[in-house]
């Protein structure tokens, strides 16, 4: 069959527009392709550029900051440990701190010391000690001489006997300072009485510096009312004593004092003397103290009066760093004792 021109014609157009489009699609191939990173393959039809990922910082939280928590130290009874004293809370019960941290509170075994409020102490509880406020001035007394230890490492000691804990908690315990049974010294100074209500291994030997203090009248056994014929010191004892005045000591010799105060009935302190653990000496005169009366005692020069007395001295003898006054009555017992450290 012979074909028409026009058809041939037609073949011809078509075959040249075929050529023309397949080196545009050669030409757009062989252009030079973008490097692919190493390790990364392609993602096929994707028009997101292809970047290399970063590697995540890693983000370090905030520490939380540490806090100890104390492990309890295994306690023994029979063992003394070394402790902290972190406060006096009273004249027989402080807190104390062990090496490794842990802070307890201790109630000195054995003793009872007066409250520092008349209305806290009770009638009787001191061996028939009536004057509720003559007992407060010795409760006082008691935390301030127990205030030595604030501050200071001592010893405590537990005593099987008694058991480690009281009914509140509290640790029972003596308390030693080197080798001194502080404990003991509250009972020899008059500033406790023996806490009969409990047992404990030295309850005889505590026992026995009570009945000294007692017949002496040291301490808060000058409240007793009423003579036993041993002594006629009932209600005196030393309420005071100021060793280390604002200043220079030697400038100011009327301000270290010793003040005596009297809460029996009136007495006359002719004949007592006062003296310190150097061995000096002052003794009053003719002097009347009534019930609820005080004197005071300046180391240094004046006019004597019935509320002050002045020692004459000419030079200060009150031992800033630590000293004991003795008051004697005219007997030559001691009433009482006022330490420090």
């Amino acid at each position: 069959m012979e074909k028409s021109p026009k058809l041939l014609l037609l073949l011809v157009v078509a075959l040249l527009l075929a050529g023309c489009s397949g080196n545009e699609l050669s030409s757009s191939t062989t252009s030079t392709p973008t490097p692919i990173p190493t390790g990364i393959s392609p993602t096929p039809h994707s028009s997101t550029p292809l970047v290399t990922p970063s590697t995540p910082s890693l983000v370090t939280p905030s520490p939380t900051p540490f806090q100890p928590t104390p492990t309890p130290t295994p306690l023994f009874f029979g063992v003394k440990y070394s402790v902290k004293v972190v406060e006096v809370i009273d004249g027989d019960t402080i807190d104390v701190r062990f090496e490794d941290g842990t802070i307890e509170r201790v109630r000195m075994l054995g003793v009872d010391t007066p409250e520092t409020t008349a209305e806290k102490n009770k009638v009787g509880e001191y061996d028939g000690i009536t004057d509720l406020e003559c007992l407060e001035e010795w409760g006082k007394k008691a935390r301030e001489f127990a205030r030595q230890l604030e501050g200071k490492n001592v010893f405590i000691e537990f005593d099987s006997m008694a058991g480690m804990r009281g009914y509140y908690g509290r640790l029972l315990a003596y308390v030693y300072i080197d080798s001194t049974d502080f404990t003991a010294e509250l009972i020899k100074k008059g500033y406790a009485r023996v806490y009969k209500e409990g047992e404990f291994v030295k309850e005889e030997e505590y026992l026995g510096y009570e009945n000294s203090a007692i017949n002496q009248r040291i301490g808060l056994w000058s409240c007793i009312s009423g003579s036993t014929g041993e002594t006629e010191s009932l209600g005196v004892y030393i309420e005071k004593v100021i060793y280390n005045p604002e200043g220079d000591d030697r400038e100011n010799l009327d301000k270290e004092i010793i003040v005596i105060k009297n809460t029996g009935k009136e007495i006359n302190l002719k004949g007592w003397k006062i003296t310190d653990t150097d061995n000096h000496e002052y003794v009053f005169g003719d002097l009347t103290l009534g019930q609820g009366e005080s004197v005071t005692l300046h180391v240094g020069s004046g006019v004597d009066t019935s509320t002050d007395v002045y020692w004459g001295l000419g030079r200060p003898i009150l031992d800033n760093t630590g000293d004991t006054i003795t008051l004697y009555n005219a007997n030559g017992e001691i009433v009482d004792q006022y330490s420090w450290e």
